[in-house]
């Protein structure tokens, strides 16, 4: 079986269970940073990996994860990884997040929109933007905003599964590409 038929199915389970008990948008918002850690700290998916290490402690460790040790868990995803570890499944926790993520914004109308600038961007700039998609894209819109010096120009716009590139690094590429093609021909 695939990771990923594995991982959405333990996803559906937990969205299921998280909302027989009202949890469904704080494990969501739980979901979010387990991914984002999960996907940044090389350390804690190696932890988790770790054959050697209890359950306990794994389920401890994902607990400090989620909530930094400051706050308490929700009770379905403490569950939830109770069940994924006992199961030897703690090494797909990242692509479980994921998948919960996209069935949860699926099933509550929520697009997730990322941009990414190679500067910071004015307020003013950014919602003449946010209603630019707004107009194009129905439901709750979902922004990240992030700024990555290497697109030396421009923007990169992902608006659920599509995406505008119009970075000064993307077209410099594309003129790469064309000149090296020119120059094979010529030869």
């Amino acid at each position: 079986m695939n990771t990923g038929t594995v991982s959405v199915r333990y996803a559906k389970a937990l969205l299921q269970y998280a909302e027989e008990k009202g949890q469904d948008g704080q494990v969501y918002s739980e979901m979010h940073i387990l991914a984002e850690r999960l996907r940044h700290v090389h350390a804690i998916r190696q932890r988790l990996a770790d054959p050697t290490l209890e359950d306990s402690v794994k389920c401890s460790l994902l607990e400090t994860v989620v909530t930094d040790g400051k706050g308490t868990l929700s009770d379905a995803l403490a569950r939830f990884f109770r069940l994924a570890v006992s199961a030897g499944r703690s090494d797909m926790l990242l692509f479980m997040a994921v998948s919960y993520m996209d069935l949860y914004r699926r099933n509550n109308g929520i697009v997730p929109v990322q941009l990414v600038t190679a500067a910071p961007v004015g307020d003013e700039r950014r919602e003449r933007l946010k209603k630019l998609v707004e107009c194009v894209e129905h439901g709750t819109l979902e922004w990240t905003h992030t700024v990555d010096p290497a697109l030396e120009g421009g923007f990169v716009l992902q608006v659920g599964g599509y995406r505008l590139d119009a970075s000064v690094a993307a077209k410099l590429q594309r003129i790469r590409k064309e000149l090296i093609e020119k120059n094979n021909r010529i030869i």
